[in-house]
């Protein structure tokens, strides 16, 4: 299996807590805290799932010892909206998802602790990881590794790529990705969508500029629009690869992402140290370390495309 490092290398020393699961309860056991999420995912959100499950795993039983106020908006005012009401509300924590909604809960409250689960970019919002400063906490994605990563796959199990369009979310752009592209021989188009209700055009816009393979990424933001581009892709026979794991049944080639499940109970243990009085800048934040690589076989043989066996035998799961 692959892994990918951070470019400013790995969170060391982290407390015992963090590397050993500790069981846990309620500090004040007939108190009900509340707890603000604030994500750009749109309809239903097995991240929020998982994070529930993993609050349930130390003891907090949700509508009574905790009640979850949920808020999800793609669109950046929106979420400014959503943010200043969960603060007037005075959540106990807000958990936000994605880089978008990290910045609103940001501008939002100095004061509310606000745990990042996950962001991808986390120096936009701490000065340190192993010491943040402030009020804000949480996990940390390193998705230009994990995009580039994707690139090199693709280009492994598609050698013929040469022309990548990127799907990004509207304002979030990951220019690093170029050089990656260029140093494989591979030239890169960028085409910005802001969801669902964009995908036609800009998908008309990649066949114009005759793409032989599609990159999604920012792929909470864009959420279910991603199954939309990759069915439109695999119609139009191009490999398409991203972060996306909401559906088995989504139509990328490749999949290369982050252990999601596992990094929604790390943000439930952080939300425990929170409650239990614990200050944001006394937990270092947490980088991503479990990665999982997923190739659809089905979507291969549509494709006519054959995976190499090099990276069959580094996927973790396999879709025949």
């Amino acid at each position: 299996m692959s892994t990918v490092f951070s470019r400013r290398g790995l969170v060391t020393g982290v407390s015992a807590f963090f590397l050993c699961p500790q069981k846990s309860f309620s500090a004040e056991p007939d108190k009900v805290f509340y707890l603000g999420w604030l994500s750009s995912t749109i309809g239903p959100d097995p991240l929020l799932d998982a994070f529930r499950s993993g609050l349930h795993d130390l003891n907090y039983v949700d509508g009574r010892s905790i009640q979850i106020k949920a808020r999800s908006a793609q669109d950046n005012a929106d979420l400014r909206t959503l943010a200043g009401e969960l603060v007037r509300q005075q959540v106990d924590v807000l958990i936000t998802n994605g880089r978008a909604a990290t910045r609103a809960a940001q501008e939002a409250t100095a004061v509310i602790p606000i745990v990042m689960a996950p962001v991808d970019d986390p120096y936009e919002f701490v000065a340190s990881l192993s010491r943040p400063s402030g009020n804000i906490t949480g996990l940390a994605l390193q998705q230009t590794e994990i995009d580039t990563k994707q690139i090199e796959i693709l280009k492994e199990v598609v050698p013929s790529l040469s022309r990548l369009v990127i799907f990004y979310y509207y304002g979030e752009t990951y220019y690093a990705l170029e050089s990656a592209a260029r140093a494989l021989g591979i030239e890169v188009v960028w085409i910005e969508t802001k969801g669902i209700g964009h995908v036609e055009s800009s998908f008309a816009e990649a066949i114009a500029k005759k793409a032989n393979g599609i990159l999604i990424v920012n792929t909470s933001a864009l959420g279910s629009a991603c199954d939309m581009i990759a069915e439109m892709a695999l119609a139009h026979r191009l490999p398409a690869a991203g972060s996306w794991l909401r559906n088995n049944q989504t139509e990328l080639l490749v999949t290369y992402v982050a252990d999601d499940a596992h990094l929604q109970r790390r943000a439930a243990a952080y939300v425990d140290r929170l409650l239990k009085g614990a200050k944001p800048n006394d937990l270092p934040v947490e980088q991503a370390s479990q990665f999982h690589l997923i190739v659809n076989l089905k979507v291969a043989k549509k494709l006519g495309v054959t995976i190499p066996q090099s990276a069959l035998l580094r996927a973790n799961q396999i879709i025949d």
